[in-house]
């Protein structure tokens, strides 16, 4: 019989051996069952993203689709937020449809400056209504629609940072209009060099059935009273901006 110290190696490799395949299990596992195992996490985890992408994209595209209607009727202003248009100059639809809450009549001052994000569409019947809602108010998607037949007088309403515009009256269909802020040279769009102000001015007479909804913009315009004096200007504009681009539309 050998002596003891010649059994302890053999005692020490039997245990070793006994205890490899626990810690090296996964090493040692088949390809094919580490790759599974890989593979039904990684799914999970694109399963977990693809849902939480698709909550944002829909939550996005709901809030997008959100614009602000303001109309006037039984000497009330109302403001809604609607999810889809809204066929021009329906009240009860709006009221039904849409979010509303009566709101008090913005005072028209020159120097307002009012802001409106996303979408914005005014039902309105007079031009007095229209200058208190829009005159030098800051909005670039804008639609407006003249209920009843009224024939408007020519009034400049001032418009800041319009960018795309909408019109519609019974005696005209709807037009749309979009303003380009650059400078067109060899027929490529280019940015300002400089900083540069938007403003865009209203002819209020168009909604009487012209035939086609023009615009013409005029660069590099140092001051607006001096340049275009019988137009409508704020002191609070020119004082933060030192060029502007103008376009009269009508």
């Amino acid at each position: 019989m050998p002596p003891p110290r010649m059994l302890l190696p053999r005692m020490e490799r039997s245990r070793t051996a006994s205890a490899v395949p626990r810690w090296m299990e996964w090493c040692c596992m088949k390809p094919g069952a580490y790759d599974l195992r890989i593979s039904m996490s990684f799914r999970r985890f694109l399963l977990f993203l693809l849902v939480f992408l698709d909550f944002c994209i829909i939550e996005h595209l709901v809030q997008s689709q959100n614009h602000t209607l303001i109309f006037s009727k039984d000497n009330n202003f109302r403001n809604c937020s609607c999810s889809y248009d809204i066929q021009s100059c329906d009240y009860s639809l709006a009221n039904l449809m849409c979010n509303c809450k009566t709101i008090a009549l913005p005072k028209n001052k020159t120097g307002s400056r009012l802001s409106y994000n996303g979408d914005l569409t005014i039902w309105f019947s007079d031009t007095i209504t229209l200058g208190r809602l829009v005159n030098f108010t800051y909005v670039q998607n804008l639609k407006l629609s003249l209920c009843g037949a009224s024939t408007l007088p020519t009034e400049y309403l001032a418009i800041l940072g319009l960018r795309y515009l909408r019109v519609q009256a019974e005696t005209i269909q709807e037009q749309s209009l979009i303003i380009t802020h650059c400078s067109i040279r060899d027929g490529l769009c280019r940015a300002p060099t400089t900083p540069t102000f938007h403003i865009s001015y209203l002819d209020t007479s168009l909604f009487n059935g012209l035939p086609l909804l023009k615009s013409y913009s005029v660069e590099n315009v140092s001051s607006i009273k001096e340049e275009f004096p019988n137009l409508p200007f704020s002191n609070l504009i020119s004082a933060t901006n030192k060029s502007y681009i103008v376009t009269l539309i009508y």
